[in-house]
């Protein structure tokens, strides 16, 4: 019997509602949760990102929105 695989997020906010203003969010929000993935001594962190699928939601914030992306665990072991 396998535990439940714990799910990752990262997010950022973005002070525009804008969508052209958001890149500084989302690469933050992404390097963030490349950082919950990655190994410890890891030198390109965002190499634990590609392969995965990532999902993106925006939600309203006060001052514009705020940017979360998270993935879920790969199963059977490959990154």
């Amino acid at each position: 019997m396998s535990e439940p695989q714990e799910n990752y997020s990262a997010e950022a906010e973005a002070s525009s509602m804008d969508p052209h203003d958001w890149g500084r969010a989302m690469a933050l929000a992404v390097t963030r949760l490349a950082e919950q993935l990655a190994p410890a001594e890891s030198e390109d962190i965002h190499a634990t990102l590609v392969g995965r699928d990532l999902h993106l939601k925006i939600r309203d914030d006060a001052a514009g929105v705020i940017i979360t992306v998270s993935t879920s665990p790969v199963s059977g072991g490959s990154s």
